[in-house]
This record gives structure tokens, C-alpha cells and sequence, in this order.
């Protein structure tokens, strides 16, 4: 057997075999030494110590200056910030004091609003409170979604009745949603922002900074009092919330910080402000309302360290009056400049934790001075280490490169040896080219991109697997055999772009394709790289798979081409994972009873008349994320215990919502819910409903229809009621 690489010692002795048609070679290791050694040994001492202290005292100075510089650039933004909201809602209260338009008047009190929330992002409401207790607003919920809300407040009964209209802005037109009602105790006469403008009359007055319940982003208000020129009567108070997030993303975006970090808190140690706006806020302790997070109870490492900084510095925000600047430690020894200084609006503090890494642009400048000293030096070590490293290192090492670029994209029939003076140069393009014939003949038995895959997590090719809990995805063309027997061998393009539409979909949602079983596949998600939203990666990728199935069924329709219904079947549960087979074939598959459920689940689709059944484990996993309907308490072939089935429909927003043309299946649930309490009558009229609200046929629907007039026409008829009154008298 040969070696694949001889000691040194042996090189000596005899020349090597190799394709090149040198005959002297030099180590690597030797030309390395000579290359580094006479470098650094010339450069090292006439640079490191000048450097070093210079450096320290530049970044101390550089420090301070961009410190000062982000507390300008905060206060420039805060005074836009609050001088716009105050500008804004000074024209709304010239407006009403003018009688420009009467409040009363919704359309045109509506349009101002809107126009208002339209032209400043950042404005969260804009509202008006009456004397009486009355209260209009506009709110901006997100990027599109708008509300209306007027509510009446009757002294009498002592509750106020609220409409709210809820609008979506698309950037080109307003549209109406719905429209909702309720009776509610708002008084706006009892607000904070009412109270505090009824206090200081044609002030401009700002709350306390509160963090808003839908957007769960921190703000606060200002208000002012309305009143008549004429005679002076108070017509309401003027109020606009502002959202600080756009302070937030202002900081995330200071390119001066490179890999800092810049905060605004309060003086009680509270975040108003940083790049990363999640960790403005939190849940408070029971959980029921958003609020500002402690700057010590942070989880980022930045703030962490701001936090320890202070607290190891014995500083308090509370007290902080004049720039303070302090030097902390991270866990690795890093040194950081930790900042404080008040902003311009008053009892609010900024602060930056900028590394000392991030000041080598100013050690950079000090070192054009040092050149003059090692200028030369540098010079001759330069071109000689160009020269020498360019013809025994670079150029080979490229190419080898190159050559190794060809074996990483499996391109193996390209890859050429590489000729070098340098041995281990040599052997290794000889180590390559051996690599790429082995692989070559490897290929042929075992799927590329499996191989790829597991060779990028580093798994072995070993017997044995690991339990893990995983999704498994089968799927199926309905009546594919009777299209094959049909069209022959020119079934073959069909399945070409069937099965490359379902591999990019399932690849694109982080999964593994297991196999392809004539029109079929098998895929799971959280192997070989582990996937902690499996689930949900499996249901969006089998709703992208059954997208991608409607593209093509339209494309084969217009070809004259048959066009098969795509079902699919996902379950999540404990599987074993691993190489299975023997010593000489191995296949990387999951085994165990969630597999087998979700082939029954596929196949169950043409029982219900679904496209995609999963199972209840992998519901409980993605139910705050997808919109899916229960189909159905069965017993799966192969397990004991009834199964609960549901037909996944859509995905949900970020806000939990899902895109219109659902809204049938909540009257489905209603009669799945009506069927299982045995309540037949009301159940068929809601699956009916159901069927109408979603203009077309329906499977399971229809399939509980049936159930429901089988049930009802063996249940034995109920004895009628006898009235007294009609009933024959007898003679006593």
C-alpha cells in the first residue's frame, strides 16, 4: 500500500514520485520561517512598542469626541421629534379654533386625521377630547393599518359607546375593513394627557413615557387646549402620541458605532431607546401589560456591560448631570468606553459603549508616522517577501484553490494537478486529485445533495441513528398512474418539473428531501443541521409546494396536459435518525411511527377531499403561526388510540392575522364543534354555511353532511308530546 504522504527524512533520501518536472523542491515550512521570521524580527521591534502607546492615548481622546458627537446627533433628533408633534398639533388646534371644519363633522374631522398620521410616520394617535367626556382618534396601528374611534360618553348612564373602523393604507388607496362596536367606562375627561392640558390651558404639555399596548413600543403624549377666539369657551383638548422608535432606529444606524452601541434610557435606569428595538420593552412581572425594560435586566451584551459598568463604577443615572466616562471589561478582557450624559429633554440620559478595537482608524494615523522610522526596512522585507511568497505560495496555493473550489461544488472531472517547487504543495494537489477520483466513484452510488449536505454538518457515514423529534412530509399525485399509462415515456418532462418545483420549495424552507418514490416524495426537516422551527418550516413548505403545484397545473392545462391534485401528508413526533442499510449501502433516513402517519395522512387527503392533512402533534407546535381546520377524530391504520386530523389552509401574519378568503372555516368550526356534541341539526346548517360562505365544494363538509343524515336517519324517532287539553274525556 503507498503512502500518501512520505516524511521529510524520506524525501531526502530518494526524489519523489510526482507528475512534475522539477528537480529540487524546498519545504513549506522551511520557506514560511525564512519568509516570517526575517519580517517580523526587523519590523516588530520598531513598531509594536511606539505603537502601543500612542494608541491608548488616541483612543481615549477618540472616545470622547465621538461621545459628544451621538449626544448632539440624539438631541438634534429628539428636538425634530417633539417640535413636529408640537407643530402638527398646533395647526389642529388653529383649525378647530377657527372653525375651519365643526369636530362633529366625521368626514372631514376623519380626513384631517388621517393626513395628519400620513405625513409624520411617527405619530402613533392623533385625537380629541371633548369637555363632555366625548373622544375622536385616529391611530396608526402598524406600517398599514390605520383606525378610526369615536366614542360617546353618556353622564347618565355613566359608560361611553365606542365605534372603531379599521382601515388598511396600501400606499395608493384607503380601504375600509370592519367596523366594530362595544360599550366601554372611556371618559377621556379621566386621561392623563386631558387632565395635564386642563391644568396649564394653551400649553403645550407631554405625559410621562408609557409603553402603547397594540404596538408595544414606547412613546408618550402631548396636549393642548382648544378654545373659541370669540368668547374664550374650552372646545376640547388636542392630544398626538409620538412612538420613540424612530430614536431606536437613529441609533441602530449611526455608522460611527461600527460594533458599539448607543442607548437613551430615564433616570430610573429604564431603556427609551436602542438599535435593537425588542429590547426597549418587556411583559411585566403577571404578564398582562408591555413596559419598559431595566437597563440592568438587559440580556444584550452591550447593555449588560453598561449596566456592570455602572454599577461597578458606583454611578447612578438619577444623578448623572455632566458627561461621565468610564473604561469596563467584557467577559474576554475586551476593553470598552462606557459614556453617560444627559440628552436635552430633560430627566432622560444617552449612553454608548463604543469596544476599543473600533478606534483603529486613529491608530492608523499615528502609524503613518512611525513609516518614516521603518520605511526602509519595511520596504526591502516587503519585496522580498512578495517576490518569494508570490512564486513558492501564492500562485500554487491559488491554483490549488481553484482546484479545491471544483471538489467543494462536486465539479470532479475538472480538477487538474497543480505543479510546485514547495512539497507539501505537491502532495497535497497529488492528496486532491486522489480525492476527486474517490469522490467521483462515490457519486455514482449515494445523492449528491445529501452528500453535500451531510458532509457540510460534518455527519459520518456510520451505521446507527439518534432519536430526535422531527417533521416528516410525504406527498402524492392524485392518479398519477392512470397519467403514465396515458402518456408513456412523455410522462418523463412532467415529472422533471414536478419534482424540481417541490425540491425548491422544500429546500427553500430549510428541508431534507429523503427520496423520491415514482411520483412521490419523502422530506423531513430538523436533520442533518438541527431546525428548532421544524414544524413550521415543513407547514409553509407544503403550502409553497402546493403553490408551486397550482402553477404548474395551470401551465400543463394550457399545454392540453393532464393536471393531478397534489396531496400532502406532515406529521411532527420522535423519530430515529441516521444512516441505515449495511457496512457496504447506507441511506440517511428517519424511521419510526410519525413516517408512517404521515404517508396514512397523505393518502387520507383523497378520503376527505383535502390537500394538506397534518397531524395534531405538529397543529400544537404551529397553531399560533398557521391557520388550519380540525377534519376529523379517526383511527389511523397502525396506531391504537384515535388520531385528530387537520387540514392546514394559510400562514399568519406577524400579527397573527391570516389573509382574506377564510373566514368560512370559522362557521366549519363551528359546526365540527356542534357535530361533536351530537347537536346534528345546528351542525349542518353551520357546515352548510360554511360551504356557502366559501363558494365552492368542500370535502370534509360534505363528508360530516353525510355522517349527519346517516346518524340522523338511524337514530329511532322521538315520541311526540300529547296536549291535555285535546286529549278524549271520559266519563267518570
Amino acid at each position: 500500500m503507498h503512502p500518501i504522504y512520505n516524511p521529510p527524512e524520506a524525501l531526502l533520501a530518494e526524489e519523489p514520485k510526482s507528475t512534475s518536472s522539477r528537480r529540487w523542491r524546498i519545504s513549506l515550512r522551511v520557506s514560511v520561517v525564512l519568509v516570517m521570521v526575517g519580517a517580523v524580527a526587523m519590523t516588530s521591534a520598531a513598531v509594536h512598542l511606539p505603537w502601543f502607546f500612542i494608541s491608548r492615548e488616541n483612543v481615549a481622546d477618540m472616545s470622547r469626541q465621538l461621545n459628544a458627537e451621538i449626544v448632539s446627533g440624539v438631541n438634534r433628533e429628539l428636538a425634530t421629534l417633539f417640535e413636529s408633534a408640537e407643530s402638527a398639533q398646533e395647526s389642529l388646534r388653529g383649525a378647530i379654533e377657527a372653525e375651519v371644519f365643526q369636530i362633529e363633522d366625521k368626514a372631514k374631522r376623519d380626513a384631517l386625521f388621517f393626513a395628519v398620521l400620513q405625513a409624520y410616520p411617527h405619530f402613533s394617535w392623533v385625537s380629541f377630547g371633548a369637555p363632555n367626556g366625548d373622544f375622536f382618534g385616529a391611530q396608526r396601528r402598524d406600517e398599514v393599518n390605520l383606525r378610526i374611534a369615536e366614542s360617546r360618553w353618556s353622564a347618565e348612564r355613566g359608560e361611553a359607546e365606542r365605534v372603531e373602523t379599521y382601515f388598511v393604507d396600501d400606499g395608493v388607496r384607503v380601504s375600509r375593513t370592519v367596523t366594530k362596536r362595544e360599550v366601554n367606562d372611556y371618559d377621556s375627561r379621566s386621561r392623563e394627557w386631558f387632565k395635564a392640558a386642563i391644568a396649564t390651558p394653551g400649553r403645550h404639555v407631554w405625559t410621562d413615557i408609557y409603553v402603547f399596548s397594540a404596538s408595544r413600543r414606547p412613546g408618550l403624549n402631548t396636549a393642548v387646549t382648544a378654545e373659541r377666539a370669540a368668547t374664550g369657551e374650552r372646545i376640547g383638548v388636542v392630544s398626538i402620541a409620538i412612538e420613540l422608535e424612530r430614536i431606536s432606529r437613529y441609533l441602530a444606524g449611526l455608522p460611527s458605532l461600527r460594533s458599539g452601541g448607543a442607548f437613551l434610557a430615564d433616570r430610573q435606569g429604564r431603556l427609551v431607546a436602542f438599535g435593537e428595538p425588542s429590547e426597549v420593552t418587556r411583559l411585566s412581572a403577571d404578564g398582562s401589560e408591555p413596559e419598559l425594560r431595566p437597563l440592568k435586566e438587559s440580556n444584550h451584551p452591550l447593555l449588560a456591560l453598561a449596566a456592570q459598568g455602572i454599577a461597578a463604577g458606583g454611578l447612578s443615572l438619577a444623578t448623572v448631570a455632566e458627561p461621565v466616562q468610564i473604561v469596563a471589561e467584557d467577559l474576554a478582557g475586551e476593553r470598552h468606553f462606557l459614556s453617560l450624559a444627559p440628552a436635552a429633554r430633560e430627566g432622560w440620559i444617552v449612553g454608548t459603549v463604543i469596544p476599543e478595537a473600533d478606534f483603529m482608524g486613529a491608530i492608523k494615523a499615528n502609524q503613518a508616522r512611525l513609516a518614516l522610522i521603518v520605511g526602509a526596512l519595511l520596504a526591502l522585507v516587503g519585496l522580498a517577501a512578495l517576490f518569494i511568497s508570490r512564486s513558492l505560495l501564492v500562485r500554487p496555493l491559488d491554483a490549488l484553490v481553484a482546484e479545491t473550489e471544483k471538489v467543494a461544488r462536486f465539479d470532479l472531472d475538472s480538477v487538474r494537478p497543480v505543479d510546485s517547487t514547495v512539497v507539501e504543495v505537491a502532495a497535497l494537489s497529488d492528496a486532491v486529485g486522489r480525492m476527486a477520483r474517490g469522490l467521483g466513484s462515490f457519486r455514482r452510488y449515494i445523492p449528491m445533495d445529501l452528500v453535500r449536505a451531510l458532509h457540510d454538518r460534518d455527519v459520518v457515514a456510520e451505521l446507527g441513528g439518534q432519536r430526535r423529534t422531527m417533521t416528516v412530509m410525504f406527498m402524492d399525485l392524485e392518479g398519477f398512474t392512470t397519467i403514465s399509462e396515458r402518456l408513456g415515456h412523455r410522462v418523463a418532462p412532467l415529472l422533471a418539473d414536478y419534482f424540481g418545483a417541490m425540491s425548491r420549495a422544500i429546500e427553500g424552507r430549510k428541508g431534507t428531501i429523503d427520496k423520491f418514490m415514482g411520483d412521490g416524495v419523502m422530506a423531513f426537516w430538523g436533520a442533518p443541521a438541527y431546525d428548532e422551527d421544524h414544524p413550521l418550516h415543513a407547514c409553509l413548505a407544503a403550502l409553497d409546494c402546493q403553490a408551486e403545484m397550482d402553477r404548474l397545473r395551470k401551465e400543463w392545462t394550457a399545454k392540453g396536459l393532464p393536471a393531478p391534485r397534489l396531496r400532502i401528508g406532515v406529521t411532527t413526533g420522535r423519530v430515529v435518525v441516521g444512516n441505515f442499510g449495511s457496512e457496504e449501502r447506507l441511506n440517511y433516513t428517519v424511521i419510526g411511527d410519525p413516517v408512517n402517519l404521515a404517508a396514512r395522512l397523505e393518502g387520507m387527503n383523497r378520503t376527505y377531499g383535502t390537500r394538506i392533512l397534518i397531524s395534531g402533534e405538529c397543529w400544537e407546535l404551529v397553531k399560533y403561526d398557521m391557520c388550519a381546520r380540525r377534519v376529523d377524530v379517526a383511527k389511523v391504520k397502525g396506531k391504537d388510540e384515535p388520531t385528530t386530523l387537520y387540514e392546514l389552509l394559510a400562514a399568519r401574519d406577524e400579527s397573527g392575522r391570516v389573509e382574506p378568503g377564510f373566514e368560512w372555516a370559522e362557521r366549519y368550526e363551528a359546526g365540527f364543534a356542534l357535530l361533536s356534541e351530537r347537536r346534528f341539526g345546528e351542525a349542518a346548517e353551520a357546515f352548510r354555511e360554511a360551504v356557502a360562505a366559501k363558494g365552492a365544494e368542500d370535502g370534509p363538509s360534505r363528508r360530516h353532511l353525510e355522517r349527519i343524515e346517516a346518524e340522523m336517519a338511524a337514530a329511532p324517532p322521538r315520541p311526540r308530546a300529547v296536549d291535555p287539553a285535546a286529549a278524549p274525556k271520559r266519563d267518570a
